[in-house]
Order: structure tokens, then C-alpha cells, then sequence
């Protein structure tokens, strides 16, 4: 009995190693500004959404948990990385079991500043510039 316990105890063990170093390799080296704020985000409207496996994510809750903020859609660094997907619509997400100031964060300012709102497609529709009309019917040639 005590053979199998510990047979268990060892599969058990691994498993728990290889799942950690997948998660290690699911997160970055470093991170912007704004990846920052968007987990500090999520972190804050955690009860808002359910989390899986400690970091697995349903993408309609992330959606829905997003709506009405400052964010309009999940950010690609999550959506796109093939690294991330745990099965259809569902991403893993582990930057929300640790500590935000434990992440590297690198200096790289490109893209929307953190926080602000995506404008694009929400303003006024202007209609394109049209060329001026020629009446044909009062142009006359005359020879």
C-alpha cells in the first residue's frame, strides 16, 4: 500500500512540475506599461469572471468583463499567442496568481498609453469629399 502512495505521490509531483514550467514558459520576459495595467485590471475585476486551473480564463467572461471600461477588446499579447489558448475560447492567463511588482517591466512605450480609450470607429462619421457635379446637359459645343 505504501509502494502505490508513493507512485501516486511521484505522478502527482511531476505533474505539478510540468504544469508549473508550462506556466513559466507562458509568461514574458518582460512587459509594457500597458500589459501591466491591463493585468493590474483584470486583477482588480477578478471577481467579475471565473478562473480555471488557477489561470485559464473563458474568453466570453474576459469579454464581458471588460465591456464598459477603458479596454475594447482582449489585448493580442493574449488572444493571439498560440502559447496562451487552453482549448476553444479559453486563454491561460497565470500574471493572475502573482504579485504585479515581482514582473519585469521594460520601457517600451509604443502603442495606446495605458489606460487610455480606443477612439477608433466610436466618432462622428464624416462623409468622404465628393468631386463638383458637371451638367452635361447645358455644356453645348458649337463649331
Amino acid at each position: 500500500m505504501s509502494t502505490s502512495t508513493t507512485t501516486s505521490t511521484s505522478s502527482v509531483t511531476s505533474t505539478q512540475t510540468q504544469r508549473n514550467s508550462m506556466l513559466d514558459s507562458i509568461m514574458l520576459a518582460s512587459y509594457t506599461p500597458g500589459q501591466i495595467a491591463f493585468i493590474n485590471f483584470l486583477k482588480s475585476r477578478r471577481d467579475s469572471f471565473n478562473v480555471y486551473d488557477d489561470c485559464v480564463v473563458n474568453r466570453a467572461e474576459l469579454v464581458a468583463a471588460i465591456k464598459g471600461s477603458a479596454y475594447v477588446a482582449v489585448p493580442a499579447w493574449i488572444a493571439v499567442a498560440p502559447n496562451r489558448r487552453s482549448g476553444r475560447g479559453c486563454y491561460m492567463i497565470p500574471e493572475l496568481n502573482c504579485d504585479v511588482a515581482t514582473l519585469n517591466v521594460n520601457n517600451n512605450l509604443r502603442g495606446r498609453k495605458p489606460g487610455s480609450p480606443n477612439v477608433k470607429g466610436r466618432g462622428i462619421v464624416t462623409p468622404a469629399p465628393t468631386a463638383p457635379t458637371v451638367n452635361f446637359a447645358r455644356m453645348t459645343t458649337t463649331r
